[in-house]
């Protein structure tokens, strides 16, 4: 019976395909395609919010409570300088957002402008991918495409923050009303991560799917883009300890240390991105060879298989 596509991805990944992957990654500047993405992030970030607070101010009866609450889950990765910055914008965006509608043009060129990052990472995509330029797709189609994936992780963030907000809400009126319930909202609180995980690795995964113009069928998703997930947490969070205990970077930089640790975050994380995607290229090409060289040594063996035959049948042919 064969295994899922998940299964199999971890049957590959081993030493030999890590390696290949830090040597892809060096060959093709990934670190260098994860600055600009992390150049046009930065300048997307801001129009990216303002259209989150636009789209969650048509749901939300209380902006500002769920945007504590997206602020609350990604703090707890995101350094506290990158945080400030956030929180700063947002709140003056919060206070004039009363009249603000979805189809509104300022909310148009925040969603124009928010989607040159994804952009960017679509153009990095097709160089993992080897993609030839003949096949890229043309501005048009890539700008739409960018515009929906950028609409798709709006419409996930708000999933995540309502998700958190809407079930802490249910299981403090459940707790309320029954006190032996108690034990699920601590069974909630350790589940909270993994599914705020599932779902930005959803994402990723998404953006791997249909980012680049050319995708090989076989070439796996969801295994690169969650771990992905988990190693953009992990180093989020170390980041964010280094940053508070031991960068100062406020203090070398002065008000510029805050824009120079956002910048740098985004870097990393554009960075963790590419990486994954140029994991599932590797490993897929991989289970490509191995399957070829499968079915050549079961075509070798059933030659051979033949050839016994015919031998064994030419020799009782000749007793006779």
């Amino acid at each position: 019976m064969p295994k899922p596509r998940f299964v199999r991805f971890f049957r590959h990944l081993n030493w030999r395909i890590l390696k290949k992957t830090f040597a892809r990654t060096i060959e093709r500047r990934l670190l260098g395609l994860a600055a600009e993405i992390a150049f046009n992030a930065m300048l997307s970030l801001f129009p990216a919010i303002l259209a989150v607070l636009t789209a969650i101010g048509l749901l939300a009866e209380s902006l500002q409570d769920t945007f504590k609450q997206m602020a609350a889950l990604l703090s707890q990765v995101a350094p506290e300088e990158a945080m400030i910055l956030i929180r700063d914008f947002a709140s003056r965006e919060i206070a004039h957002s009363k009249n603000s509608s979805l189809f509104s043009l300022s909310f148009a060129i925040a969603l124009w402008t928010a989607s040159g990052a994804i952009s960017t990472a679509m153009t990095a995509f097709d160089q993992i991918h080897q993609t030839p330029p003949q096949q890229s797709r043309p501005f048009w189609q890539s700008k739409l495409i960018s515009l929906g994936l950028t609409i798709g992780t709006i419409v996930l963030l708000m999933l995540a923050s309502f998700l958190v907000f809407v079930s802490d809400l249910l299981l403090k009126i459940a707790v309320y009303e029954h006190s032996s319930l108690l034990f699920l909202q601590h069974l909630w609180q350790l589940l909270r991560w993994p599914v705020s995980l599932s779902i930005v690795a959803t994402a990723f995964s998404f953006v791997y799917r249909y980012g680049p113009s050319v995708w090989n069928f076989g070439t796996p998703i969801m295994p690169g883009a969650s771990l992905a997930a988990i190693f953009w947490a992990i180093l989020s969070s170390l980041f964010r300890l280094y940053v508070t205990n031991f960068g100062n970077y406020n203090k070398v930089y002065g008000a510029v240390g805050t824009v120079i640790v956002l910048m740098l975050w985004l870097w990393m994380s554009a960075a963790v991105l590419l990486i994954g995607n140029q994991l599932n290229v590797i490993v897929g090409e991989d289970m490509r060879y191995q399957k070829i060289k499968s079915q050549e040594a079961e075509e070798q063996k059933s030659r051979k298989a033949e050839e016994q035959g015919s031998k064994e049948a030419e020799e009782q042919k000749n007793n006779l």
